[in-house]
């Protein structure tokens, strides 16, 4: 399950005639992110999520325009699929929440903006309205079309990034492997990880050149928050001696 799908339920091209009714709440229960294990971060957001949740890449699907497999930066929230660990309940359990996340309940599209009309936060009497009278974008719809144009312009970039990873050959498979206390076994792979001895053998004007692009800073950065896998483990462990004896371990619904 990738995490648009497990986020985005009926999305809709955002259409006054269809939506004119409808008033916005802001984004407070994060429920509906419960079965996300891994969220897309921007390059840009690296510096912040990196405090608190291992950043690394995932094949995106397609080409680069070397012909390479593209990647994309992800946060793990979960270290088994379906299970978000940074969600109890309603709450969001970081400082830092991914702006993939945040846009919610909009996405871009080929055909435009689009809006997921299952999300409960959507009605016709309680929050901010989209349109007024006369089928125009409000306020709190321009904002948030705003910040979503921010995100995709963003996430451009970021392929730009991680299509020069690529180039120079930096990133290499790894995966986790992690015991809970009561000696089950996970295993987390599928992901790849920036080479700390690849990075130290580039020539010094490729190493300049990530410099002073910000790119060298990212890559230790991803490095480093390699180091939130154990918490991850940790949050692993104490909802699985939360759960109830006898139910069975990840998400079913």
């Amino acid at each position: 399950m990738n995490a648009a799908s497990a986020l985005f339920r009926a999305p809709e091209p955002l259409d006054p005639a269809r939506h004119g009714a409808l008033r916005i709440a802001p984004l407070r229960d994060f429920s509906i992110a419960a079965r996300m294990h891994a969220v897309f971060v921007a390059a840009t957001e690296i510096p912040e999520a990196a405090l608190e949740y291992p950043i690394v890449f995932v094949q995106a699907g397609d080409l680069d325009a070397d012909g390479r497999p593209a990647v994309s930066p992800v946060a793990l929230l979960g270290l088994v699929a379906g299970e978000n660990l940074f969600v109890e309940g309603t709450r969001w359990k970081a400082q830092y929440l991914p702006a993939f996340v945040r846009r919610y309940p909009f996405v871009s599209s080929s055909a435009g903006p689009m809006i997921d009309t299952a999300w409960s936060g959507l009605s016709p009497l309680e929050g901010e309205p989209l349109f007024d009278a006369q089928g125009k974008p409000t306020a709190t719809l321009d904002e948030a079309l705003a910040f979503l144009a921010r995100f995709d312009g963003e996430a451009r970039r970021t392929r730009g990034f991680c299509a020069r990873l690529n180039q120079l050959e930096l990133l290499q498979p790894m995966q986790a492997d992690a015991t809970l206390p009561d000696g089950q076994t996970l295993t987390v792979e599928g992901f790849r990880v920036i080479d700390e001895e690849r990075l130290r053998a580039l020539p010094d004007d490729a190493v300049l050149e990530l410099h002073r692009s910000g790119m060298l800073m990212l890559a230790h950065l991803q490095r480093a928050s390699l180091a939130r896998m154990r918490q991850l483990v940790e949050m692993k462990a104490r909802r699985e001696q939360l759960r109830p004896t006898g139910e069975i371990n990840g998400p079913t619904g």
